[in-house]
């Protein structure tokens, strides 16, 4: 039994189509996510002071300009002071 033109065809077709699925992490490889374990960490410069927020907790570190750690509190509630 022969194969005709037109099986070949289709057969290749679906070869060159698996090949492209199999190799676009190669050509085109994932954007990079940004988000992981700091992903809830903000930075923060006002007064001369670099700070570090934590979103999900609310968790504040403090560092003075030389980049060593000062102080650490807790914002408990929006919009109110912060327990020092």
């Amino acid at each position: 039994m022969r194969i005709d033109l037109y099986t070949k065809t289709i057969l290749t077709l679906i070869l060159l189509f698996l090949a492209m699925i199999a190799l676009k992490p190669y050509f085109q490889p994932p954007a990079a996510q940004a988000a992981g374990n700091w992903g809830s960490i903000q930075f923060s410069y006002s007064n001369g002071e670099p700070a570090f927020f934590n979103t999900q907790t609310g968790d504040v570190w403090i560092h003075d300009n030389n980049g060593h750690y000062r102080q650490h509190y807790r914002a408990n509630t929006w919009g109110k002071d912060l327990d020092r």
